[in-house]
């Protein structure tokens, strides 16, 4: 029997994938895309959706397996107690490191581009208590706010790329195609795994889903929009940024907030892109932040969850000091090797799982 009583409907699970698809990929995404690809970074990008659509239709497929359990009960189903309890704490492993990667970005952006001078800890707590008290709230009430705040983060995130497009110079996309093969690939996997990879942490969520029958058409429906969303962002910074600048700059999305201008009036919006992004951050945050404390207690087969939420909080606080040195280490040197782990949990596994069970399958009906 299921530890979560709570349920959450299909509109509130659609709006939470788009937040974690976007999360802190709109500030980090153009320095991602670009750091190989350069110009061509948006050719990668558009490459990628559709691998990375076929990737969301396996975790859709492996979940289906046994639409009322998560991915560590699904694990143990079709793998066994060993084998699936190794991969059950393999994603629990990946869900408190995302977790604590997520709050770690939080505070560099706000200690670096808003409160500067303020100590990291002092964000990082403030982060954490705000989600502790999201999580002890429950599942339900976290799928409500989502929905009470989308439309703010909508209308924040139309309004910068609309205002922007007075300031798109298509020649810095120029010249095309130069981009060696090897590259191009390695800036695909990029796009198909940072964003779309990450959406694995509903394996955790989506047994807990009110379904109707129309949930995997909103899906995908809503992987699209966040797809053309971080697109456009990217496209955004090549055109007004330029190359060398969105491949160097940190916080690209930002700063093209910032250069905002109509008619000398409307600009410093810088404000509303950073809200949007912390917005999407948190929802990301909260739900890895849940699907570990909730395989916790699934493994060592506690009555709730709840007891866990607060030692797993002082857990991520002391992680996220020591998973990056400082802010160059975690851009420059991380997202390489995440990339690659990215393709494990998101690929490897669930099609382990799959094959594993088509299998299993066969060998019962013959």
């Amino acid at each position: 029997m299921s530890i979560e009583k709570e349920r959450i409907s299909t509109a509130q699970l659609v709006i939470l994938g788009l937040f974690t698809f976007i999360g802190d990929m709109a500030l980090v995404y153009p320095a991602a895309m670009t750091s190989e690809a350069h110009q061509d970074a948006w050719i990668a990008a558009l490459i990628s959706i559709p691998p990375g659509i076929a990737l969301v239709f396996l975790f859709v497929v492996v979940a289906n397996i046994s639409p009322d359990q998560n991915i560590i009960e699904i694990s143990r189903q079709v793998l066994g107690k060993w084998l699936g309890s190794a991969v059950g704490g393999y994603y629990l492993f990946f869900f408190i490191i995302a977790a604590s990667t997520y709050v770690r970005e939080i505070e560099d952006f706000m200690c670096t581009q808003i409160y500067e001078g303020t100590p990291g800890g002092v964000i990082r707590f403030m982060s954490i208590v705000l989600l502790v008290y999201g999580l002890r709230l429950g599942l339900e009430t976290v799928g409500r706010a989502a929905q009470v705040f989308f439309p703010l983060f909508a209308l924040f995130l139309v309004a910068l790329m609309v205002l922007l497009f007075p300031q798109v110079q298509l020649e810095r996309v120029y010249p095309m195609l130069t981009t060696p093969l090897p590259d191009m690939l390695h800036s695909i996997m990029i796009g198909v795994f940072y964003p779309f990879g990450e959406i694995c942490v509903f394996f955790m969520i989506y047994p807990y889903t009110r379904k109707n029958s129309k949930i995997n058409r909103d899906i995908f429906i809503a992987l699209c929009i966040g797809s053309v969303g971080l697109n456009l962002i990217l496209f955004l910074s090549l055109t007004v940024l330029g190359v060398y600048f969105s491949e160097h700059s940190f916080y690209a999305a930002y700063i093209l907030a910032q250069k905002i201008n109509i008619a000398n009036f409307l600009q410093r919006l810088e404000a509303l892109m950073a809200t949007a992004w912390i917005i999407t951050t948190y929802f990301k945050t909260a739900l890895y932040f849940y699907a570990f404390v909730l395989g916790m207690a699934q493994i060592f087969k506690l009555k709730s969850h709840r007891p866990l939420i607060f030692p797993v909080a002082f857990l991520i606080y002391g992680l996220s000091q020591l998973i990056s040195k400082d802010i160059i280490f975690y851009v420059k040197e991380i997202p390489p090797y995440w990339v690659d782990w990215n393709l494990t949990y998101s690929l490897a596994l669930p099609l382990l799982i799959l094959v594993v069970h088509k299998v299993r399958q066969r060998r019962a009906a013959s």
